[in-house]
C-alpha cells in the first residue's frame, strides 16, 4: 500500500470515529420525549347494544388523537339504570379466547376447538391497551336484560380522562341471524303496513310449474331447534302442500366440496362437517362449529355462512341454471334445522 492511500483511510477512519463520538454526545445533551396526552382523546360510542347468548365485540371505537402509547383501559362504576350497583356485570366468567390463528384450512372440529381455551373474564370487559369493549356470552339467568351505565378512563404516563355513565342496553338472545322477532320485546317484527316479517332467500331462475318466475317472496325460510345435544344444521325444503322436495332435485351440487368467504379470516373455508344425506333424500345434515360460521362473534360480528343450492334443467332446448342462497350465523348450541317452504311448485323437470 503506497503513503497516499494509507493516509486517506487512516483519515476516513479517524473521521467515522469522531463522527460517532460527537454524535453520541448530542444525543446525551438531548431531552428525552415527553408523555402526551390529549384532552380531545374521545371515544367514538356512548352507547352499547349486545345480545345475551353470545359474544358480542366492539374495535377500535376509541381515538387517542396523538396521545402517547400505550394507554390504559378500565372500566368502572358499573350500574344498574336506577344507579344501584351491578356487580354482576364484572363477575369472571369462563370464555373461549384463542391461542392460535384459524386459517380455515382445518379439518375437523376439534381440530378448530384445539386452537382455543377456557380462560376466566368479567361479563363486561374491555382490552386494556386498545379499549375493544367485550360483553362475552352469558344468559339471562346470570344477566338480565335492560339498561346499565358503566365508566370507562382511559391513561397513560402524562394524564387521564374518564367517559361517564356510557349506556350498555343488554338486549334478548337472538339465537341465529338475520332474525325476524325483536330482541327487545321478543314479538314478530312486523313492516309498516301491519304485515308480519319472515325471512327469505336470494333466488335466481326458478320457474314454477307454470313457467312463471319464482321470486324471494314465494319462499319462506324457518330456523327450527330441534334439541341441544350437538351441534349441526339440516336442511329441509317443502312444496306449496308441505311435501317434501328431495335434495337430489339440486343435481348441481357438489356436497362434499361447498365453500363459504370468511372476510374476517381472509379465506374461502369448508361449510361443516361430517356430511349426512337422509336416505330418502329428504334433508342433508351438517356438523357444525359453536358459534357458526367458526367467527361469527370476532371482530364486529356481521360474519355470516350459506349454501347455494343449484341445479340445472333443459328449457326449450336450452340448458337452465337456478337455484336459491341464503347466508346465515347460529349463536346458540343446538341440532338447528333450516326448512324451506315454498307457496309455489318448483320446476325440476325439462320442458
Amino acid at each position: 500500500m503506497n503513503r497516499t492511500k494509507y493516509h486517506v483511510l487512516l483519515c476516513t477512519a479517524i473521521g467515522i470515529t469522531l463522527a460517532t463520538t460527537i454524535t453520541g454526545c448530542y444525543e446525551s445533551l438531548l431531552p428525552k420525549e415527553k408523555s402526551y396526552f390529549s384532552e380531545n382523546a374521545n371515544l367514538g360510542k356512548d352507547r352499547y347494544e349486545v345480545n345475551l347468548g353470545r359474544t358480542n365485540v366492539f374495535i377500535a371505537d376509541f381515538n387517542p388523537d396523538y396521545s402517547t402509547q400505550p394507554l390504559t383501559f378500565t372500566i368502572e362504576n358499573v350500574k344498574h339504570e336506577d344507579s344501584t350497583a351491578a356487580p354482576e356485570l364484572r363477575e369472571e366468567i369462563d370464555t373461549w379466547q384463542w391461542k392460535k390463528y384459524y386459517k380455515g384450512d382445518e379439518k375437523t372440529i376439534a381440530e378448530i376447538d384445539a386452537k382455543r381455551e377456557k380462560a376466566k373474564r368479567p361479563v363486561l370487559d374491555v382490552r386494556p391497551n386498545s379499549g375493544d369493549v367485550i360483553f362475552w356470552n352469558t344468559d339471562s339467568s346470570k344477566i338480565k336484560p335492560g339498561i346499565y351505565t358503566f365508566d370507562m378512563r382511559v391513561k397513560n404516563d402524562a394524564g387521564q380522562k374518564v367517559f361517564r355513565k356510557i349506556i350498555l342496553q343488554v338486549k334478548r338472545p337472538r339465537p341465529y341471524d338475520p332474525y325476524e322477532f325483536d330482541d327487545v320485546t321478543g314479538l314478530q317484527k312486523k313492516e309498516q303496513d301491519g304485515r308480519l316479517i319472515f325471512l327469505h332467500p336470494e333466488v335466481a331462475g326458478m320457474k314454477d310449474e307454470l313457467n312463471n318466475d319464482i321470486k324471494r317472496e314465494d319462499v319462506i325460510i324457518y330456523f327450527h331447534k330441534r334439541n341441544a345435544d350437538g351441534n349441526s344444521v339440516t336442511y329441509k325444503f317443502f312444496d306449496k302442500d308441505s311435501m317434501p322436495i328431495p335434495i337430489s332435485r339440486f343435481n348441481d351440487m357438489k356436497w362434499d366440496t361447498l365453500m363459504y368467504r370468511s372476510p374476517t379470516a381472509d379465506a374461502w373455508v369448508h361449510f361443516g362437517f361430517n356430511r349426512k344425506m337422509a336416505e330418502d333424500s329428504t334433508s342433508v345434515k351438517y356438523d357444525i362449529t359453536n358459534p357458526f360460521p367458526v367467527l361469527a362473534d370476532v371482530g364486529t360480528g356481521g360474519e355470516m355462512a350459506g349454501i347455494n343450492f343449484t341445479y340445472t334443467r333443459i328449457a326449450f332446448g336450452q340448458l337452465r341454471k337456478a337455484g336459491l342462497s341464503f347466508g346465515f350465523a347460529i349463536y346458540e348450541p343446538g341440532n338447528w334445522e333450516i326448512i324451506y317452504k315454498f307457496s309455489k311448485n318448483p320446476k325440476f323437470i325439462n320442458d
